[in-house]
């Protein structure tokens, strides 16, 4: 049970890294190497499957160095020797905060709006500067939008509309969490959009990719590389067409039926390329 992939951390283990990573971030000024950490890490994962700490058990602390040894995915060095906590899976472990919901696993409830207004949040934290201010204030505003309230009507969606609530009202929300749990969501988010980019998703029972979709391929007309549309342009683009309704039905639209639409118009245009050059 002791996990060696990422999807098989449990909500607990995540919790119990994210709060070993934010006790590292006070820690300034010691000497801790990567091997220290990953021996925290691993009791931390031990005790969360019933293996208590045994002070005076030498069986203990040669089971906890070797489970150690298995975390270099979890807990990785740097040519420069800092020591990161690493998240590369679109399971959700942080799935609520108190009353607020946050979005399932795999982005499934995650709607258009939402997905773009989180997106440009966390483009914005990862190209901060000092002279940008508290960088956390992003990350609050982040947690903010994703997590709200339970949807009182329906089972699904289940949380109310994203912009149900002011931005004042979701920075207020984030304010609220603790530093480790809003860098969680970061995480996940982040490595979500990495995989939504690149990874293969489940959607009715048939595997999609939409790689095809962030690919740059030429444009005839330019004589150069056709440049991907900007999502408020795609917003923009989809109202026009109707095929969900106006601008504000596009950003109420699950994310993953602007991707399948996105990706049925990719490959129409590329039989239709083929097409043309097969006539030339």
């Amino acid at each position: 049970m002791y996990p060696e992939i990422w999807d098989e951390l449990t909500e607990a283990d995540w919790v119990s890294m994210l709060k070993l990573r934010e006790h590292l971030l006070t820690m300034v000024g010691a000497e801790v190497t990567v091997s220290d950490i990953r021996i925290e890490a691993a009791r931390c994962l031990l005790l969360n499957r019933g293996i208590r700490t045994r002070t005076s058990n030498e069986k203990y602390f040669l089971l906890v160095r070797k489970a150690a040894e298995k975390l270099d995915w979890l807990w990785q060095e740097d040519e420069m020797h800092r020591v990161s906590l690493v998240y590369r899976s679109t399971k959700q472990l942080l799935p609520k905060w108190g009353q607020l919901l946050g979005p399932m696993s795999h982005g499934g409830d995650l709607v258009f709006g939402e997905f773009k207004e989180a997106l440009t949040l966390c483009q914005a934290y990862d190209t901060w500067n000092p002279d940008d201010g508290d960088p956390m204030v992003l990350l609050q505003q982040l947690a903010g939008l994703l997590y709200r309230r339970r949807n009182p009507k329906r089972s699904f969606p289940r949380r109310i509309a994203y912009d149900k609530d002011s931005q004042e009202l979701q920075l207020t929300r984030g304010q609220r969490m603790p530093r480790w749990f809003l860098w969680g969501v970061y995480a996940w988010f982040s490595f979500f959009c990495e995989y939504l980019a690149t990874g293969v998703f489940i959607i009715d029972g048939r595997e999609v990719c939409f790689s095809p979709v962030f690919k740059a391929s030429p444009d005839p007309s330019q004589g150069g590389e056709r440049v991907g549309l900007g999502l408020n342009a795609i917003a923009m683009t989809l109202a026009e067409s109707q095929v969900f309704g106006d601008f504000e039905d596009v950003l109420h639209t699950p994310l993953m039926r602007v991707m399948m639409k996105l990706l049925h118009d990719h490959e129409i245009y590329e039989k239709q390329t083929k097409e043309l050059k097969k006539k030339k």
